[in-house]
């Protein structure tokens, strides 16, 4: 589950971050229940029977693990003992994903070394392959779903395999969980963090500035991240790190939102199950096949959303996680950026508010230019002129022209999502900690002296606004919602807005 912004999108600009793929308009939380939103909305559980005819691809090095070991049914971490070693097909069955439950309790205990493999190398293997298989196998099922989606064009097809996945991962979370704890002793330390006094932790990671890649502009999205990847594994816990995103990928699947993907794969498969022989037909094992044989070659330009964050200087990744009774319980994900406002606004959803000639850098580093940000008005229809200040009282903001002017850093709130199903948020009170999350980035920031933005993707980001971001303790430091504006001097009116479907809605706090 996402919400703040996060769209990253290409450009003529300097952009820092890739732009692989655009992001749905959506951002629910996960709040308390007494939102009315879709943030506090109880996801009822689908009994989903999953697309599989064939068993999940296990590694090799998983299958001694996964093999004859004993498990209750009735156990959290049972799972299947026969996953990887027939070759037989399967009824439509739902495939349990394999954990290395035997890995885990030490695993999670024992400290790790600033290198990140004291538990060994091959105990770090087996946690990455379980994080690798269990996100291969969410991946697969979203795949599948969106493949088999009838009468519906590509955004509805996608819609409703995120739809799917949710109750998916839902169903399977006490097995999906397993994996991602497993990788905590190559994460680095943990640290101590709190909540109207509850204690939680936390463990964060700066992103890395991977070598210059010859001929890098040439190359596509995943042609540029496979690489740097690649590099990123030899590096301190560089392996861990990839492989807890694709883990946290998995967990985090939302009906509004899933982060599987690090680039758009659907046109690419449909064009090449095309011409494949005996793959035309979406119920055929074949072509089930054919879509997992082209996501494991997919994946190694990027597990996940959240992996390219990982290789850019300017990314951090902060993980939470709530003290349980006998485990950590994973909570949700922050994602931050800090750039030069300019390059922040760029890289917001279909590259930013600033529109027209205000689109170009030069227009808006001449003299006289003017800026302001028209605050909303909550309680009032999105789509009407009410629903925001009125423009004919804007005020310019010297503060705001500057900031957009030089290259001081702004941090860029990219991605929140929850590392839970909505039930279990509400069951543990993870929402807390994703509050008190927000409001760090907020108040860390403002002792900074760096402003904070990110976009609010969601069909009514007013009310998303209202019910959450602006108020405490997230707007404990100034956050407002509202809106760019701009204008050529004093004397000229300010430019015309895009209609409403088009309009890009932002939270903004200032320095």
């Amino acid at each position: 589950m996402g919400f703040g912004n996060l769209a990253t999108s290409t450009s003529d600009a300097p952009h820092p971050l890739f732009s692989p793929r655009l992001i749905p308009q959506k951002r629910p939380l996960d709040f308390n229940e007494d939102d009315s939103s879709d943030a506090g909305m109880p996801c009822k559980a689908m009994k989903i029977k999953a697309r599989y005819d064939a068993p999940p691809l296990v590694p090799a090095c998983l299958e001694e693990k996964t093999t004859g070991l004993m498990l209750d049914d009735d156990s959290p971490m049972a799972r299947s003992t026969s996953a990887g070693s027939s070759s037989a097909p399967r009824a439509e069955e739902e495939v349990v994903v394999p954990v290395l439950h035997e890995v885990l309790p030490s695993c999670v205990a024992c400290p790790s070394s600033e290198d990140g493999h004291s538990a060994g190398p091959s105990a770090l293997d087996n946690a990455v392959d379980a994080a690798m298989t269990t996100f291969m196998d969410a991946w697969y099922a979203f795949a599948l779903e969106r493949d088999g989606a009838k009468n519906k064009d590509a955004d509805d097809r996608e819609d409703h395999a995120s739809k799917v996945s949710e109750a998916w991962a839902a169903e399977r979370y006490e097995q999906m969980k397993g994996p991602l704890l497993g990788l905590l002793p190559w994460l680095g330390p943990m640290q101590d963090a709190d909540t109207n006094g509850r204690k939680y932790q936390v463990v964060e990671f700066q992103g890395r500035k991977p070598p210059h890649q010859k001929g890098e502009k040439d190359m596509g999205d995943d042609e540029i991240l496979k690489p740097m990847l690649e590099w990123l594994r030899n590096e301190p816990r560089g392996r861990a790190w990839e492989a807890l995103c694709a883990v946290m990928a998995a967990l985090s699947t939302r009906k509004e939102k899933c982060w599987l993907e690090a680039h758009e794969t659907c046109g690419g498969l449909e064009e090449r199950l095309s011409k494949m022989p005996m793959c035309k037909s979406k119920t055929s094992l074949r072509r089930k096949q054919a879509i997992r044989t082209s996501l494991e070659e997919e994946k190694a330009g990027g597990c996940s959303f959240f992996a390219e964050y990982l290789v850019h200087a300017s990314g951090h990744l902060r993980v939470a996680f709530a003290q349980g009774p006998s485990a950590p319980i994973p909570a949700c994900v922050c994602i931050t950026a800090r750039l030069p406002l300019w390059e922040a606004l760029k890289s917001l959803d279909d590259q930013g508010p600033l529109r027209g000639v205000a689109a170009s850098k030069s227009w808006c580093m001449q003299a006289g230019r003017q800026f302001a940000f028209q605050t909303a008005v909550f309680g009032v229809k999105e789509d009407s002129k009410q629903c925001r200040a009125d423009a004919t009282a804007l005020k310019p903001d010297p503060k705001l022209r500057d900031l957009l002017r030089s290259r001081q850093p702004v941090v860029v709130l990219e991605i929140v999502a929850a590392l839970a199903p909505r039930d279990v948020m509400r069951k543990e009170g993870l929402s807390e900690i994703v509050k008190a999350e927000l409001a760090m980035v907020m108040s860390t920031a403002k002792s900074r002296g760096e402003a904070v933005i990110f976009c609010l993707g969601s069909d009514c980001p007013h009310d998303l606004a209202s019910k959450v971001y602006v108020k405490p303790p997230i707007s404990d430091h100034g956050l407002q919602c509202g809106y760019m504006r701009w204008r050529e001097s004093a004397e000229a009116p300010w430019a015309r807005e895009r209609k409403w479907d088009d309009r890009i809605t932002m939270c903004m706090q200032m320095p």
